[in-house]
């Protein structure tokens, strides 16, 4: 059983704040869903960067999700978010990020943990 909840708006900046610190190290697979497009795979597996809110510039408001490794990274906007939905297992754990903007596009973030038997850029020796 799932439980969503609504991030409230004043929320957002630190809720992706310590949600880039948590998650750091787990993959994420993103996809899109809009009324135009149907579903669209946007990244797969992917180590997390970082998320965050823009908070000045001509950015300002939008959700910035960045993955992959230094070097290659893949970084989505989100330009107008309306609705931030957190969807988390029974024990708690975050599974999904489901952000939606003003045009009913929904970008959802699954958050994995890695296999024990696969390596992490972080974690990878010096």
């Amino acid at each position: 059983m799932h439980h969503t909840r609504e991030i409230p708006r004043e929320g957002w900046a630190d809720y992706l704040a310590l949600l880039s610190n948590l998650e750091k190290d787990h993959w994420v697979r993103i996809e899109t869903e809009s009324p135009d497009l149907g579903d669209q795979p946007l990244a797969d597996r992917l180590p997390l960067i970082e998320i965050a809110l823009e908070e000045k510039g001509s950015n300002r408001g939008a959700v910035e999700i960045i993955v992959g490794r230094p070097g290659d990274e893949i970084t989505h906007r989100i330009k107008a978010p309306d609705r931030i939905y957190a969807d988390e297992s029974e024990s708690g754990e975050l599974e999904c990020l489901d952000i939606e903007d003003s045009e009913h596009v929904k970008t959802l973030i699954f958050f994995e943990q890695p296999g024990a038997s696969e390596e992490l850029p972080s974690s990878a020796p010096m």
